[in-house]
């Protein structure tokens, strides 16, 4: 129940709506019962009254049945329009929600998730929460003010027959769908899940066609799906087959209820207690009083689906405020005899001129619960038992990707950061950049103003907001999106406010002017879903354009010639190295060439700082820095 409630939460901003809704289906349900009560006693007394042979008013009795004909035709036009209209406010609210939500989450968060699971999330469990308030919560709310109105007035004729109906009610209303609720809250999970496995595998199969098609896969593809699919048919069958068996219940229960008040009202009428026109009133009164609850049989099956998908969407929001709680202990925990600035003061876009440095103090991350993570850590300990500048790899350090890792880079320093697969170079990356959140030790920028230097702010990371730390630093990644639109446009997420000249200029410096030159259309030509027009040289010339456009404080490259020519890759090196002349650069790189021309190599192992200096230092002090830097 307690995604119920949550749910119900998030009703409160559209509670008129649904309010005016519920008012107008009662209505409509109210209508109709009278108009079929009514319409059988006039009926009956238009009978009686002719084979009795003496007159009747019937203008009062016609004029009420139209009345009720127009109210119930005018207020279910209303309920439609209101209702449906209340949904898409609340689905609206719900998706705007959820994408909030998923913009807030931190990148780590974000990957242990598939991005088809994701847009599962966003799109088909907020669309099962379409049923919510017209399947589910607008007959709870029609039956527990109708049955009450309709009970009432049943009673003031006849107290057994309303004895009768009430049970009658009970049976169909909330008994059935209990009996049909437990039965199916077990597959509703299962339904929901299958559904989201299917969308994944669907997706899956269609962004990796080339690779299933090199490698003849793609029948045991399809047969994935095709196995998905039939056990998602079979949930949907049973889910179906459910239905169907209320719907017989229900008419099975209202014909004996209004075959059993009938019994009970005949000899009343034989004896006079009762007229006999108030037997075909009373009868359909019974009759059309199940209106009220016939819905609900259906709610209750569509309840367990909406729930859980409520409940996987309600599960990221938990993930969020979990993290959110995380980074604010975490934020409390200063370091000691150190005093920071406050942060809202400390921004790239104040001091345009200033150099940033940055230091990291302590600085350690664990993959928690992740069993590949850790076992990846724990192979490379495994070969690398020994003890490294006096760093003991314990048990315990196994779990960190990065552990006690500090250093300092200066103002406008060119920094290289190497180290085997899986010492840490990317989740630094991540950490430097904002995306992962921080664990432990800290992560500090130093500003230096003034022409002798002679002002100095400084300011933990964690402090900034994720906007300023981005306007702060560029990332240059490794994998590196390609939006389909323009040439252009794809420069313009980068920078809003670039001219054509500065668009220019950045491809010429990215070596993507004769390309560019080349082009019908320059910068208006598209480049095609995920930049499937252009080479992979290309695309990554293109990011380097985009970040060249940005001019960031500090930037950081994650192997910034990968997939470049020999040729290519030291002219886009030194455009780099010439535009970013005034930020502090660190590189992740072990090409020879580029460590050469750099101020100072980190070089990382198994998450620690193995050691500092220059490329021509570490050559001659470590021989496995030579086999780790050497191409043969």
């Amino acid at each position: 129940m307690t995604n119920f409630m949550r749910l119900l939460k998030l009703c409160r901003p559209h509670y008129k709506a649904m309010l005016l809704g519920v008012f107008l289906t009662v209505l409509t349900v109210l209508a109709n019962v009278g108009l079929l009560a009514i319409s059988g006693w006039f009926l009956a007394s238009m009978a009686a009254a002719g084979i009795a042979g003496v007159q009747m008013n019937y203008f009062t009795p016609a004029g009420i049945i139209r009345f009720l004909a127009i109210v119930r035709s005018v207020s279910r036009y209303g309920e439609r329009l209101v209702t449906h209209n209340a949904t898409f406010l609340l689905l609206s609210e719900i998706r705007v929600n959820v994408f909030a939500t998923l913009s807030k989450l931190n990148n780590k968060d974000l990957a242990m998730n598939r991005s088809a699971d994701l847009f599962n999330r966003m799109q088909n469990d907020v669309d099962a929460l379409d049923k919510f308030y017209l399947n589910v919560l607008l007959p709870m709310l029609v039956a527990l003010v109708c049955v009450p109105i309709v009970i009432a007035i049943i009673a003031d004729f006849n107290v057994a027959v309303a004895m009768i109906c009430l049970c009658g009610i009970l049976l169909v209303g909330v008994g059935l769908p209990i009996l049909l609720s437990q039965k199916l809250r077990r597959t509703a999970p299962q339904q929901t899940q299958r559904s989201a496995e299917l969308r994944e595998a669907l997706s899956d199969m269609l962004t990796g066609q080339r690779e299933l098609a090199i490698y003849q896969a793609t029948d045991n593809q399809l047969a994935k799906c095709n196995h998905i699919q039939q056990n998602y048919n079979e949930l949907l069958d049973k889910r179906h087959k459910a239905l169907a068996d209320s719907d017989g219940l229900s008419l099975i229960v209202v014909q004996l209820s209004m075959v059993a008040s009938v019994i009970l009202l005949v000899p009343l009428v034989h004896s006079g207690q009762l007229l006999n026109v108030h037997l075909a009133m009373l009868s359909l009164f019974v009759l059309a009083s199940f209106e009220t609850v016939l819905t609900l049989p259906n709610a209750f099956i569509q309840m367990p689906v909406a729930l859980s998908a409520a409940g996987r969407i309600f599960a990221l929001h938990d993930k969020l405020d979990q993290s959110q709680a995380e980074a604010l202990a975490k934020n409390t925990n200063q370091p000691d005899g150190v005093e920071f600035s406050v942060a809202e003061n400390f921004t790239a876009l104040d001091l345009p001129d200033q150099a940033i440095g940055l230091t990291l103090q302590g600085v350690s991350y664990q993959y928690a619960n992740d069993v590949l993570a850790q076992s990846q850590t724990a192979n490379l300990h495994s070969t690398n038992s020994s003890v490294s500048n006096g760093i003991v790899n314990d048990s315990a350090s196994d779990r960190y990707a990065l552990k006690n890792v500090s250093f300092t880079i200066k103002a406008q320093q060119k920094v290289a950061l190497v180290g085997p697969s899986g010492s840490g170079k990317s989740t630094l990356v991540n950490l430097l950049s904002g995306l992962w959140p921080e664990q432990e030790g800290h992560i500090i920028f130093n500003s230096e103003k003034g022409q002798n230097n002679t002002q100095k702010n400084q300011c933990v990371a964690r402090d900034l907001s994720f906007e300023k730390r981005t306007k702060l630093m560029g990332i240059l990644a490794q994998q590196h999106h390609i939006f389909d639109g323009t040439i252009a446009d794809n420069l313009h997420y980068a920078e809003p406010n670039a001219s054509v000249e500065q668009m220019q200029k950045a491809c010429e410096q990215a070596q993507l002017g004769h390309w560019l030159h080349a082009l019908p259309n320059g910068l208006n030509t598209r480049l095609g879903s995920a930049g499937r027009r252009v080479s992979q040289g290309q695309s990554r010339r293109l990011a380097i354009a985009q970040m060249l456009l940005r001019h960031p404080s500090i930037l950081v490259l994650d192997e910034p010639t990968e997939g470049l020519d020999n040729q290519s890759k030291q002219a886009v090196m030194r455009a780099i190295i010439q535009a970013m002349g005034r930020s502090t650069v660190l590189c992740i790189t072990h090409d020879p060439a580029l460590l050469t021309n750099m101020d100072k190599v980190i070089w990382l192992e198994n998450g620690h700082v193995r050691g500092e200096g220059t490329h021509q230092a570490l050559l001659l002090a470590h021989e496995e820095y030579v086999a780790l830097t050497t191409r043969f």
